[in-house]
C-alpha cells in the first residue's frame, strides 16, 4: 500500500509575513505539516499556487518546509506559479513528472496552467502525457483546474476550458481518478465513471457551494490517497490538530 497525500494552493509569497485572503500562507502550511508527517506519506504531489507571486524565494521556502515529508516529492504549476522558476528554486528533489510509477500505480501529472489567464488550458502537447499509460495498471491524474464544475460560481468561472478534449482521453477501466487544486474546498464527485476529488488549500478554504468566496473557519486542509497496486483505493482530508 501506497500514501499519497496532496497539497495545493499553499500562495506562499516572497515575504513570509504576506497575507491571503486574511491568512497567513507560512503560518498555515506549519501548522498542518504535523498531522501530515504522522501520515507517513510515501509520496507528495504539489498540485499548483505553490506561490502567489512565483518568487524564488517562496518555492526555496516551501521546499525547505517539505525536505523531509516524503521520499518521493513532484509538483505540477497553477495559474499563479511560474514553471522555469518552479523548477529551478524546487529543485532535483521534486520530480516534474509528467508520468510517475508510484506503488503499483501510474499517476500522470497534467500541466493546465497559462500565466495569462486563471482559467485551464488544455492542448494536444499537454494531454500528450496520457497516451504514455501502459494499460497494464491503475491510473490517477492529477492538475490544477478543475474538470467539471464543483458548484460555486466564484471559482467555476475559472475553470477548464473545453474539458471535453481531457475527458476523450480517460478511460475509466484504467483511470481510477481525477485529482485537482484551485476550487479552495473539499470536492468529490464523478463524471463518466472516474471520480474527480479535489484537495482543499492549505492557507484559505472556502464553504462549499457558495455563490462568493465564504470563509471555512475549520481552517487549512490537505487531501490523502492509499493505492493497492490491484487498484483498490481511499481517500480522505487531513486538517490540523
Amino acid at each position: 500500500m501506497f500514501t499519497l497525500l496532496q497539497l495545493t494552493d499553499c500562495h506562499l509569497s516572497a515575504d513570509p509575513d504576506a497575507s491571503y485572503r486574511g491568512e497567513n500562507p507560512d503560518t498555515n502550511l506549519k501548522r498542518l505539516l504535523p498531522a501530515c508527517r504522522a501520515l507517513s506519506p510515501d509520496g507528495l504531489i504539489l498540485s499548483g499556487d505553490v506561490s502567489e507571486d512565483a518568487s524564488p524565494e517562496s518555492y526555496r521556502r516551501i521546499a525547505g518546509l517539505l525536505e523531509d515529508l516524503a521520499p518521493r516529492r513532484a509538483w505540477l504549476p497553477g495559474n499563479h506559479d511560474e514553471r522555469e522558476i518552479m523548477a529551478e528554486h524546487l529543485g532535483p528533489d521534486f520530480d516534474p513528472g509528467p508520468l510517475l510509477k508510484w506503488g503499483g500505480w501510474e499517476v500522470v501529472l497534467l500541466d493546465s496552467a497559462r500565466a495569462d489567464d486563471p482559467r485551464g488550458h488544455l492542448d494536444d502537447q499537454r494531454l500528450a502525457p496520457l497516451e504514455a499509460l501502459s494499460g497494464q495498471a491503475p491510473a490517477m491524474v492529477f492538475i490544477h483546474h478543475q474538470p467539471i464544475p464543483v458548484n460555486a460560481h466564484w471559482i467555476d468561472k475559472y475553470g477548464m476550458i473545453e474539458p471535453e478534449r481531457l475527458w476523450q482521453r480517460l478511460d475509466p477501466n484504467q483511470v481510477k481518478a481525477i485529482a485537482f487544486g484551485h476550487v479552495h474546498q473539499a470536492f468529490v464527485g464523478e463524471h463518466r465513471g472516474i471520480q474527480c476529488l479535489s484537495a482543499p488549500s492549505t492557507v484559505a478554504n472556502s464553504q462549499a457551494e457558495t455563490q462568493r468566496f465564504t470563509p471555512d473557519p475549520t481552517g487549512p486542509k490537505a487531501r490523502w490517497y492509499k493505492l493497492w497496486p490491484e487498484g483498490r483505493w481511499l481517500t480522505g482530508l487531513v486538517s490540523v490538530g
